[in-house]
């Protein structure tokens, strides 16, 4: 591991960026002051800043100007987790434009590249006097997604899926759903748990960013809000030496769980989504995640609630109701949220 005598930061992690307009100034200047004193911030974003590319055939393809990496950045954002199901809507060529334009504007970037060498390096940074290495992830891989050894895209963990049948049930109640039963492809997750051990042996603090899940939606209401793959992928990432792992995707909050001391957040939700009016389903219900790493410990875990508005845009959250959300997702985990001290502390009630 990188030698440091000592070190402390703190990284805001937000949910999901939807974003098909460039940013006005002043709603930029009022979500800067949210995101103020971290010393880093991880996003995710589900756009693709290029107008290069021909869409793949998919249920939303979802792109915006390149001018908008210049807003994220003077939005605070340090870091982009690019792999995720929308960074390929328009082929390799969107993915790697919009590569460029992270690069030039100073942004840094994982889970996407021109192979899956590229695409499943962690971005290393030096961040108060220690090192952190983060990698991006995908479980939601649409056709033509997936990195290889030698062609573009981002980097895949497979999931295996089959349909269970209750003869019995179906005979009772003729058109049944049948129940999913998932589970994860072990080549795929043989290279993931390499990765993250490499990166632990270099790094004081390790993230892994991943895209995983099912909106509401796609989710039968006898559907459990998580699939069985997250919470072994989860546990395993941790197991692996990751420090947090910080999940994204199904545009609401989900539950946080802790493993060995360190946190799974299933899902972030929404954070900036300036489409929101087309997408009524979607949570309004916001957070910044703060994540406080110090030498040989666990991180301290908080929250800073904020709701979406009309316009999509993350507003301070006056009544908590993100914290009441993220309370009641996170208690059968035995995680509670409190406000301690003017803030809200997310944090096990007993160890796992």
């Amino acid at each position: 591991m990188h030698d440091s005598s000592d070190f402390q930061i703190t990284v805001a992690a937000v949910g999901d960026f939807m974003l098909e307009r460039r940013l006005a100034t002043e709603d930029i200047s009022s979500v800067r002051e949210m995101l103020a004193g971290f010393d880093l911030v991880v996003a995710n974003v589900d756009t693709v800043l290029s107008d290069q590319g021909t869409p793949v055939p998919k249920w939303a393809n979802l792109r915006g100007p390149r001018e908008i990496a210049h807003d994220l950045r003077a939005l605070g954002v340090d870091v982009v987790a690019m792999a995720n199901n929308h960074t390929m809507d328009f082929r390799a060529a969107g993915m790697l434009d919009t590569c460029r334009i992270y690069d030039e504007v100073g942004m840094l970037h994982a889970g996407a590249g021109d192979s899956l060498a590229a695409a499943t390096a962690p971005v290393m940074m030096e961040v108060g006097g220690g090192r952190v290495a983060m990698l991006s992830i995908a479980c939601t891989l649409p056709p033509e997604s997936a990195a290889g050894p030698n062609w573009p895209g981002i980097a895949p963990v497979r999931v295996r899926y089959a349909f269970a049948v209750d003869e019995t049930l179906l005979a009772e109640q003729p058109g049944t759903a049948p129940n999913v039963v998932t589970w994860l492809d072990e080549h795929d997750l043989e290279r993931l748990h390499r990765d993250v051990v490499a990166a632990r042996a270099i790094a004081e603090v390790v993230l892994v960013v991943v895209h995983w899940g099912v909106p509401a939606p796609w989710r039968l209401p006898s559907q459990p809000i998580l699939q069985e793959y997250q919470r072994s992928l989860g546990r395993m990432l941790i197991d692996a030496g990751a420090d947090a792992v910080l999940g994204n995707h199904a545009h609401e909050l989900h539950g946080i769980e802790f493993h060995r001391d360190r946190p799974i957040a299933y899902c972030l939700g929404n954070f900036w989504i300036d489409t929101i009016a087309a997408y009524p389903w979607m949570g309004r219900e916001s957070i910044a995640l703060s994540l406080t790493f110090s030498r040989a410990s666990a991180p301290t875990v908080s929250i800073l609630p904020m709701l979406l508005d009309d316009d999509g845009i993350p507003r301070p959250d006056l009544e908590n109701r993100a914290a009441g959300i993220l309370d009641k997702e996170s208690g059968g985990f035995g995680v509670m949220v409190e406000a301690v001290g003017g803030r809200f502390m997310v944090r096990p009630t007993s160890n796992d």
